[in-house]
């Protein structure tokens, strides 16, 4: 089984989310992965949601791939491909408090302006 973590920071309305489950498990079914369960916490700023497939994906690109595709935050996605690039074991971390690291390098994201620190291996 893999768990596909996705964060929302947003608080859609629940028949949002009603349609948002139905065209996830289709786009999977299409893909060729089998969705189990999908599970849904609300946070302070949104949403972690966690999606059970049947299937085991060793690949962690494919795993951040597909996570994207679910709607995961673009940076978040974006810093998972640098730890998997990096060669981080537990790349794929849901936050529920932001994290201040001193010292940290930090690079802004091209697409939303975010800074983003880089943490070291």
């Amino acid at each position: 089984m893999t768990v596909l973590k996705i964060d929302i920071d947003f608080k859609p309305p629940k028949y949002w989310m009603e349609l948002w489950k139905r065209t996830r498990i289709s786009m999977l079914k299409e893909l060729g992965y089998d969705v189990k369960r999908i599970r849904i916490y609300e946070t302070k700023r949104g949403l972690h949601i966690f999606i059970y497939l049947e299937q085991e994906i060793p690949d962690d690109e494919i795993i951040n791939m597909l996570q994207f595709l679910c709607g995961d935050d673009a940076t978040r996605v974006k810093i998972n491909q640098w730890r998997i690039k990096r060669g981080f074991k537990d790349w794929n971390k849901l936050f529920s408090d932001v994290i201040y690291r001193k010292k940290a390098r930090v690079v802004t994201c091209f697409y939303c302006g975010n800074k983003i620190p880089i943490p070291d291996k």
